[in-house]
């Protein structure tokens, strides 16, 4: 009778064993299937997070384009058109001839024809240099016109203004020239505008 008893019991115990050690291979492969299934989740998220980046980068315009569509200073704009009075003094040069401290005057006439702005130098009566540019937001840009019989012919010019008062501008000139000269010179300008002469009718 001891026998079968041990017998069966011994059954029971490998039967027993044999359960409790497919749970345990069952519990593994549900903790592996949770593992991938949250890596799965954790690289999805990764990927809308940067798909929403990347949407947000095409959707908002670059810093140089939100710069060129600045409106306009309207209130310089209407200021601007008549002869400013103009005072050059040389910042900075690597030009042979050239020193810093030289300086030079001119009259600058500026017209404004729809968002083109035209200033018309002159020295002693007479045209020596013609500037053309924009006004964006509160700073004019300029680039230097070619004109016949004009000296520097293969030098660029670039201006720069602000207004720095009612009736005054301030900002710089820089002249670049090419081979075999390779130098700049830059020069500070302080422009003030010339009242409009009163004109004096007889009867």
């Amino acid at each position: 009778m001891k026998k079968p008893a041990l017998l069966l019991l011994f059954l029971l115990v490998l039967a027993s064993c044999k359960d409790e050690a497919h749970e345990q291979q069952l519990q593994k492969r549900e903790a592996e299937i949770t593992r991938r299934e949250q890596e799965i989740a954790r690289r999805e998220n990764a990927l809308a997070v940067r798909e929403q980046s990347l949407l947000q980068k095409e959707q908002t315009p670059p810093a140089d384009t939100l710069q060129q569509v600045q409106p306009a200073d309207t209130a310089l704009l209407r200021t601007l058109p008549g002869t400013w009075a103009t005072r050059m003094s040389c910042i900075e040069t690597d030009c042979p001839g050239s020193a810093i401290g030289d300086s030079k005057n001119e009259q600058w006439e500026f017209a404004v024809e729809q968002n083109t702005v035209r200033a018309t130098a002159t020295a002693n009566k007479k045209i020596i240099r013609v500037y053309t540019g924009t006004l964006e937001g509160s700073e004019l840009k300029m680039t230097a016109q070619h004109i016949p019989n004009e000296t520097l012919p293969d030098a660029s010019f670039t201006v720069l203004l602000q207004a720095s008062g009612e009736r005054r501008l301030e900002g710089r000139r820089e002249i670049s020239k090419p081979a075999p000269d390779n130098c700049r010179i830059v020069y500070a300008l302080e422009l003030t505008k010339e009242p409009v002469k009163a004109t004096i009718s007889i009867r």
